[in-house]
């Protein structure tokens, strides 16, 4: 359809948005900033911006080295519930729902921001209450949030150390930013037993378990976790770590299936 100079700047803004994912849809490859401009026949300044800003709020992912962008999970995940209601109970999200029903916590999945992590997922527990800010979208201190200490576990102590001066230079309480020497002894111990926690440590109350998820194809690494108040996570703590390890478990092997069939796995939680 085309634009006309009356066509308000809003509704410009959300077509080109939805556009440029729908771009991904269509190659199934990542696309670069001029190749994207083309597309949306829009200046690369622009276009840029766009970008830009669909990775900030975690719909991109940019690849550090040929700077193209390729979509998250999170773009899978908004059209979730469709893919439940059509092709039944296979999919990420309904695993992540029955995780939720299993557990009674929120469920998050977050990737790396800078020196903070992003929740691309949160479904919220039933008992959450509307004050709780652990929803899609947000970023927390990565060196404080459980999610993105499981986040750290898998990457090598000079890259902890450059994430940890950045994120104690961003911390504007000089209370919370944290002793190298403590977080990588923290970090080992998390690697040692394979779980991260947050007891309390970026919200007073709130406690979150979490770990890494198995590498998933054309995705950056990805953490899961489980959220609600620290005395339900102290209380439930070694059921929740097994099915944590349970959902890692299933997504791993599905991730081989998959391999195996020479296609990603579109359907992550069907046995």
């Amino acid at each position: 359809m085309t634009e006309s100079r009356s066509t308000p700047a809003a509704v410009k803004s959300a077509r080109r948005t939805v556009e440029a994912l729908e771009l991904f849809a269509e190659t199934h490859r990542p696309a670069s900033v001029s190749e994207m401009a083309r597309h949306l026949g829009a200046p690369l300044s622009s276009t840029s911006v766009l970008l830009a800003g669909l990775a900030r709020l975690g719909y991109l992912e940019q690849d550090p080295v040929d700077r193209r962008y390729h979509p998250t999970l999170r773009v899978m995940l908004l059209g979730g519930w469709l893919q439940d209601r059509l092709l039944g109970e296979g999919s990420l999200l309904r695993l992540m729902e029955d995780l939720r029903a299993r557990t009674g916590l929120t469920v998050l999945i977050g990737l790396q921001r800078g020196a903070a992590v992003q929740y691309i997922l949160a479904l919220r527990r039933p008992s959450a209450e509307g004050s709780e800010r652990m929803r899609a979208g947000v970023l927390r201190p990565i060196t404080r949030a459980a999610v993105g200490r499981a986040l750290l576990m898998n990457q090598p102590e000079r890259e902890v150390a450059r994430i940890l001066r950045r994120a104690n230079a961003e911390e504007m309480d000089p209370a919370r930013r944290l002793p190298a020497a403590r977080l990588l002894e923290e970090l080992g111990r998390s690697r040692d037993r394979g779980w991260a926690e947050s007891a309390g440590a970026v919200r007073a109350g709130l406690s979150v378990l979490a770990m890494p998820l198995p590498p998933l194809p054309d995705q950056p690494p990805l953490a899961i976790g489980l959220g609600g108040e620290c005395a339900a996570v102290e209380t439930g703590r070694r059921s929740l770590i097994r099915a944590l390890r349970d959902v890692c478990d299933l997504l791993a092997e599905e991730t081989v299936r998959a391999a195996a069939r020479g296609r990603p796995p579109a359907d992550a939680g069907r046995g």
